[in-house]
């Protein structure tokens, strides 16, 4: 088969036509002994022309060479020749009205035989007598030959062995007589000739190719057939169609018991009656247009066609076409009747699977676009609600994905139930839901809505006997029906519900024209993050740690700050959650990093270097090893280095910061706790994380000097920093009355304006050289303001 294969390939190349020769001449199938046959039948077909062609041939020579002194040589030739042709003659003639069926690969090789024998009897004659003929003989010859090879290669082609033997001796004859002239030009002739049987023999080639996929294409036919035969026979016993026939009255000619089980009736009271009014009976809805079909005599295809049999409903499909006789007269139909009852049900399975969220069963995001094309194409007022739950990952990370699918169908019912009857509640993808309010909303319903269902998400959701606290976010788009497209409500929707996560999560935002021009300033920041670092816009400013009892600098803290190229200075409260959001964080982490470390190796020698570090770097678990590096490549101590996290730590996977926070502490860099006492903070995080620095939030600090509160906070927290071995540090000292209470309240370190605002690293250099301690007044270096990363 694979022979056969490479014949069906509608062009033919070398090892094509090498493979499909030796499977003619070679193989003992009989598929191939019928191509065999049928291409000797092409070429017999044709033998009492090239026999009669070849005698006129021969008598022209003779009479050409009638006065030559070789005049018996000549003679003996034609007589040769005239008797070979004579004999095929006569073979042919004696078989044909016998039309091979098959033929053996002898039969082949005899007709290979065969025409060599004829072409090397003319090229005897073409090297004998052609170089030394007239010119009047010469092109006597010449054109003899020339359309002796053209036409014998034709008529050969359907045997490619036996064309190109013929070819071959015929142009090697005309080569070598050529050659005898001793002419120069003539032997120049002899290239052309060459060139000229190439393209007969290519050409012969490509007609036995076509002929063989003629063959190949019959034999599929003949297959095909013989199946459809087979097929038939068993049609009525096993398919799910049944044959239908009527008279020219429209009645039954013959009523199978398949036919009679799809109409559900049954054989004897069904015989005789009209096959139209049997369907519209049985079948009323689908059967009326049947009839202008059976009057007019059309043929019909595809007729759906439904029937009801008690509790049973069967789909129907019905082809038929009008059958006349020999004078073009109607003597009935003819056609198939098919149960396609299961594809029917099959496709709207499919449907409903195409538009419904598997896991939930609500609608998906297929559906909700063509909720949404719908709405807009009736120029209607809707609303469109995105919502996110928050803090989902938790739940899947912590108890696992079989709880997090049951929340999220706990999650899916509660939301049927709180939208207003009509309304479509659709699931996005991963942790997101949509509501569309179908009828007309005012941007008032649309806000309540928003509100209603972050108030009624704030409820525990029961799953597997557990409370789980499923809290949404919302973001709310109102379509006013005035060229706007399901992507860009979406996206507007998409942009208040990052608002309104940004905001503080559980909570609705209204998309608003100040939102899109928010949300396009982000997408520039984001691109911009994404070549920050390549581009060198990224620098370090720094902010002295000073020792409140020796009043010595002993560390300093780099802040981050970005310089964009359009948008100017971006504080790092705006840029650092956009590259958190987006994935970027870690980039932008890895550079601070390193560049502390070079810096702390040099510039900043002797001095304790701060860096910030994200809670979504350490949730992506690389922290540790970007530490490692970046004390490999820069000669820092690891004591001299310190990590600042915010109480953002502690929410999500814990577990997991504490094992990377463990290793960092094992190779002796420091960790702190940034801005202490404004989120998170616990003592039992406290005692189960390695911190050895506590950095306690200026909100406290700041009050100190007025508020007995305050105070007592402060104090409250360097005693329990100093029973945990911890260093404790207070943040944002900007006067002499703050310095004067936090010394008081016990903490060993501060940092904030009264000593330094955050500078370039060239300004700190100057400030350290010239550094005595607190003067009258605070040295002032101009900086961006005060801003951890």
């Amino acid at each position: 088969m694979g022979v056969v294969s490479s014949l069906g390939k509608t062009r033919l190349g070398l090892s094509d036509a090498r493979r499909g020769v030796a499977y003619l001449y070679q193989d003992g199938g009989r598929q191939a002994a019928q191509w065999r046959a049928a291409h000797l039948n092409s070429v017999l077909r044709l033998t009492p022309y090239t026999m009669s062609a070849n005698i006129g041939s021969c008598l022209l020579v003779l009479w050409a060479f009638q006065d030559q002194d070789a005049h018996p040589a000549i003679w003996a030739w034609a007589a040769f020749s005239l008797l070979l042709s004579a004999t095929t003659l006569t073979n042919w003639w004696n078989r044909r009205h016998q039309a091979l069926l098959v033929a053996s690969r002898q039969a082949m090789r005899h007709a290979t035989l065969h025409a060599a024998l004829l072409a090397c009897t003319w090229a005897a004659m073409t090297v004998t007598w052609f170089p030394h003929a007239t010119p009047s003989q010469q092109l006597l010859i010449s054109t003899l030959v020339t359309g002796m090879l053209g036409a014998g290669a034709f008529v050969l082609s359907p045997l490619p062995l036996a064309c190109m033997a013929y070819t071959g001796i015929y142009t090697l004859a005309a080569i070598v007589a050529l050659w005898r002239t001793g002419q120069p030009v003539l032997a120049s002739v002899a290239l052309l000739l060459v060139l000229y049987a190439l393209i007969v023999v290519l050409s012969a080639l490509s007609s036995w190719h076509k002929a063989t996929l003629q063959l190949e294409e019959q034999a599929q036919t003949q297959r095909r057939e013989r199946l459809l035969a087979l097929l038939l026979q068993d049609f009525e016993q096993y398919a799910d169609e049944a044959l239908w026939e009527t008279n020219d009255a429209g009645e039954l000619v013959h009523l199978s018991p398949r036919l009679a089980e799809l109409l559900a009736v049954d054989e004897a009271d069904a015989q005789g009656l009209s096959f139209s009014h049997l369907l519209r009976e049985r079948c009323p809805e689908g059967a009326a247009p049947l009839d202008q079909a059976f009057q007019a005599g059309l043929s019909f295809h595809d007729v759906g066609l439904t029937l009801q049999h008690g509790d049973v409903i069967r789909h129907l499909s019905l082809n038929g076409k009008c059958l006349f006789d020999e004078d073009g007269r109607r003597i009935g139909w003819r056609g198939v009747l098919a149960d396609v009852t299961e594809k029917i049900e099959g496709e709207r399975r499919l449907v409903q699977l195409a538009h419904t969220d598997t896991l939930t069963g609500l609608a998906n995001r297929f559906m909700l676009r063509e909720a949404l094309v719908s709405q807009l194409q009736q120029n209607g007022v809707f609303a469109l609600l995105t919502l996110d739950l928050d803090h989902f990952k938790s739940v899947n990370d912590s108890l696992g994905h079989h709880v997090g699918d049951a929340l999220l169908k706990a999650v899916a019912q509660r939301l049927t139930t709180l939208v207003r009857p009509g309304d479509l509640v659709a699931r996005l993808g991963g942790d997101e839901f949509a509501v569309v309010m179908l009828h007309p909303a005012t941007p008032a319903q649309a806000e309540a809505m928003a509100l209603s269902l972050v108030e009624a998400m704030q409820a525990p959701i029961m799953v597997d006997g557990r409370g789980l606290l499923a809290p949404v976010s919302v973001g709310v788009a109102l379509s006013h029906g005035a060229g706007e497209s399901p992507q860009t409500l979406l996206q507007q929707a998409d942009t208040a519900l990052y608002d309104a996560k940004f905001g503080g999560r559980g909570r609705h935002t209204v998309y608003t024209a100040v939102l899109g021009e928010q949300a396009r300033r982000r997408l520039l920041i984001e691109e911009g993050l994404r070549h920050a670092v390549a581009q060198g816009e990224l620098a370090l400013h720094w902010q002295p740690k000073i020792d409140i009892r020796s009043q010595r600098m002993v560390g300093a803290e780099a802040l981050l700050r970005w310089d964009h190229p359009l948008l100017g200075r971006i504080s790092p409260t705006e840029f650092i959650p956009i590259a958190e959001h987006s994935g970027l964080i870690d980039g932008l982490g890895t550079w601070a990093l390193r560049e502390a470390c070079r810096v702390g190796a040099g510039p900043l020698s002797g001095l304790t270097v701060s860096v910030n570090v994200s809670t979504m770097q350490l949730q992506g678990g690389k922290v540790v090893a970007q530490v490692r590096r970046a004390l490999d490549e820069f000669p820092i101590a690891p004591e001299h280095l310190e990590i600042e996290l915010t109480e953002s730590v502690f929410l999500g996977d814990s577990d997991n910061a504490l094992v990377q926070l463990e290793a960092v502490r094992a190779i002796g860099v420091r960790v702190a706790l940034d801005d202490f006492g404004t989120g998170y903070s616990s003592l039992a995080y406290l005692r189960r994380f390695p911190f050895s620095v506590l950095k306690i939030d200026r909100s406290f600090v700041t009050d100190m000097p007025t508020s007995d509160d305050a105070r007592l906070i402060v104090e409250t927290i360097i005693l329990m920093a100093n029973a945990l071995g911890i260093r404790a540090i207070c943040e944002g000292v900007e006067t002499l009355e703050q310095l004067d209470a936090v010394s008081r309240a016990g903490a060993a370190e501060f940092q904030g304006y009264l000593a330094a605002r955050p500078c370039p690293l060239e300004d700190f250099l100057q400030l350290r050289a010239h550094w005595h301690g607190l003067g009258p007044a605070p040295v002032a270096i101009e900086a961006s303001g005060h801003t951890t990363v």
